[in-house]
């Protein structure tokens, strides 16, 4: 086979070319640190390079879902502390406005306390995030929650959507509590019953708001005073309970002050001097807003009070609200736990995925960073070749038949 002098040159020229490509694809490599430029310099590790990045993405996304949520529930974790605040200073408050010693007119001054503190709560349910997002609104973040009509009644306007975050590769948790859950879903009385004065008892009865004894079938009852078993004034007063029905539950007994009275799983007691024909009311507890509590409060201080009866009406009420705010005390608590919990398990959870990101990095570190120690050796190998490349080219480019003719 004969070979020209140009085919010569042109496969001296190739190989020099072949070995510059080999070197300049190794100094990249120390250049940059990296080993993997395409899939085809490594098909199985460039896939995993792929799912490494994939996977370290959605790491950094779940780490800002983390601190997303923690500024949202952190802004409401404080909120939850002021209402705290606001509903002791109100029972507080309705402790005081039940004391025996208090006038119509310092009645009046400690409505005005609360007056000012059912604001305050009202603007704490209408409290806003960073974003302008109303805390207690559900999904209807950008509607005000909480508005009082031109009847004085409180209307909610957002909705009982709860919404979740995701904050792991499989744990997600909610990033906030509506309205209805803070403020509006809070059960009168001691929570399965309340106790009711008639509008029209005479006398100074004034009943305990009670307590569960047993198995309560939630069912209305009223407790009758009356003298039946004598015609004589001075006979001992005595009650009966009698059902929704007009069934007697429970029969004619003497009544002494204090003394416990129970039926039905209720529990409760009667102080005072009840008049024949006066009578109170256990029924179901319902659901009743705070802000309402708080109204009814300011609404009852401001009556004149001055009767035996009116004084023990007043009373009655200010059980009423007290065991009220107990209820809706407990029930923000309740939810401020929940919100800590919340914030904790966002830090466990922030720890572990940045201890994954870490184990991410090494895993990718390994597949795709470059072990300089090998690459230098491959730099200096191609080097050499490159080297002894360009010297064979120069002494086979000067070689011609020629020169023995």
């Amino acid at each position: 086979m004969r070979v020209s002098s140009n085919q010569t040159q042109l496969m001296a020229i190739n190989s020099m070319l072949e070995q510059q490509a080999k070197l300049s694809a190794v100094q990249q490599q120390v250049a940059t640190g990296k080993k993997i430029f395409k899939p085809s310099d490594d098909p199985v590790g460039a896939s995993k390079v792929v799912n490494l990045n994939d996977t370290m993405h959605i790491t950094d996304q779940l780490q800002s879902n983390i601190n997303s949520a923690r500024s949202h529930l952190s802004v409401e974790e404080g909120v939850l502390a002021n209402a705290v605040d606001v509903l002791q200073r109100a029972r507080e408050l309705a402790i005081q406005g039940n004391n025996g010693s208090q006038t119509n007119e310092t009645r009046s001054f400690i409505a005005e306390e609360i007056d000012q503190l059912g604001k305050e709560l009202l603007g704490l349910a209408n409290t806003t995030d960073s974003s302008g997002e109303f805390l207690f609104a559900g999904s209807k973040s950008r509607f005000k929650p909480f508005v009082r009509n031109e009847h004085g009644k409180f209307e909610y306007h957002g909705d009982d959507t709860q919404r979740f975050i995701q904050i792991g590769p499989k744990r997600r948790i909610p990033s906030n509590d509506s309205g209805t859950d803070v403020f509006r879903s809070i059960r009168e009385g001691n929570g399965s019953f309340v106790t009711l004065d008639y509008k029209g008892n005479k006398g100074s009865g004034v009943i305990d708001p009670g307590t569960i004894s047993g198995n309560y079938d939630k069912q209305t009852y009223a407790i009758v005073f009356d003298r039946k078993q004598s015609l004589d004034p001075n006979q001992p007063m005595t009650y009966s309970v009698i059902n929704d029905k007009g069934e007697q539950v429970v029969k004619p007994r003497v009544y002494v002050e204090g003394d416990a009275i129970d039926f039905k799983g209720i529990h409760t007691f009667v102080k005072g001097d009840p008049e024949a024909g006066d009578f109170f009311v256990v029924r179901p507890s319902y659901s009743q807003d705070i802000f309402t509590t708080l109204d009814n409060f300011t609404q009852a201080l401001r009556k004149g009070r001055g009767t035996p009866a009116e004084l023990a009406s007043l009373h009655n009420e200010m059980n009423r609200v007290i065991t009220n705010l107990d209820q809706g005390l407990g029930r923000i608590l309740e939810i401020r736990s929940n919100v800590g919990a919340r914030l904790n398990a966002m830090d466990s959870q922030e720890k572990i995925n940045s201890a994954y990101k870490v184990q991410i990095k090494e895993i990718l570190s390994n597949v795709q960073d470059l072990d300089y120690g090998e690459a230098v050796s491959r730099l200096n190998l191609k080097l050499t070749g490159l080297q002894a490349s360009q010297k064979a080219f120069t002494r086979v480019q000067g070689i011609s038949l020629f020169n023995y003719l």
